[in-house]
């Protein structure tokens, strides 16, 4: 399995060139709304799928566009913050977070869709365990990220600040490693993009958070072609304990990618 191909499976896409951010298309309020109209996704022709993707998946996705902002009366998210104070405000929330849990439902660049558990405990561990029939496990813990494949019977690993989820996982986020590329403000979210000036981080993270309470509700990840992996959180538990053995490393067997 290649480098690339693990970390699309895995939510952390590293492949290519860098394709330019599409332009914000919807509010949040459209998007949630066709999502509970919209079939299973066994049922949803792929071509369809992966529109829907593209659409979703767009950096600052949950803010109003530009053509809608003129018909829009109403405040925008922390409108008399500067851009930079509601950084600084979701990096501090972002770092005081210590442990959380919930459903995740998850677009691939391919347009495939899956669901599962997730548990994230700061700085440094994450678990995601998908439903059938995808048979993937992913743990981070120790600065790796192991893609344990139950059909194949094989384990994958690489280093986790190869891929810009490392913002996540930090205890402090590195000021001088993470640039801010866009803040984009909706009705009630708020969508940051960083960046890493580490040339070995390869790709995008969006993190969008409710606005003003700061709630976790998705985060984005944009690879170096252009591809987008979607991650929407449900029935999020905050500051839980959650077990040691949620996130020990899965058997060995497979190959340690680094490229």
């Amino acid at each position: 399995m290649s480098l690339a191909l693990l970390s699309a499976i895995s939510l952390m896409c590293v492949d290519g060139a860098m394709a330019a951010r599409p332009a914000q298309q919807i509010v949040l309020a459209q998007a949630e709304t066709a999502a509970e109209e919209t079939a299973s996704p066994e049922d949803i022709p792929v071509e369809e799928v992966n529109a829907a993707a593209v659409k979703t998946a767009e950096p600052g996705a949950d803010a109003v566009s530009a053509d809608l902002r003129e018909a829009y009366d109403g405040p925008l998210a922390f409108e008399d913050e500067s851009d930079e104070a509601v950084v600084e405000k979701v990096i501090a929330w972002l770092e005081g977070l210590d442990t959380l849990k919930g459903d995740f439902t998850q677009i691939a660049p391919s347009g495939a869709v899956s669901e599962g558990k997730f548990y994230l405990r700061r700085p440094g561990f994450l678990r995601f365990e998908y439903e059938p029939p995808a048979p993937l496990l992913i743990v981070a813990n120790g600065g790796m990220v192991y893609v344990r494949d139950e059909e194949l019977e094989t384990t994958d690993s690489y280093p986790a600040g190869k891929t810009p989820l490392k913002f996540l996982l930090q205890k402090k986020i590195d000021r001088d490693d993470a640039e801010v590329v866009a803040v984009d403000r909706g009705v009630d979210t708020v969508a940051i993009t960083f960046a890493s000036n580490d040339e070995e981080t390869e790709g995008e993270l969006t993190v969008i958070v409710d606005a003003p309470d700061l709630k976790l509700r998705r985060w984005i990840v944009r690879d170096l072609q252009g591809g987008i992996t979607v991650v929407t959180l449900d029935k999020v538990v905050y500051g839980e304990r959650l077990a040691n053995s949620l996130f020990r490393a899965p058997e060995a067997g497979g190959r340690f990618l680094d490229r």
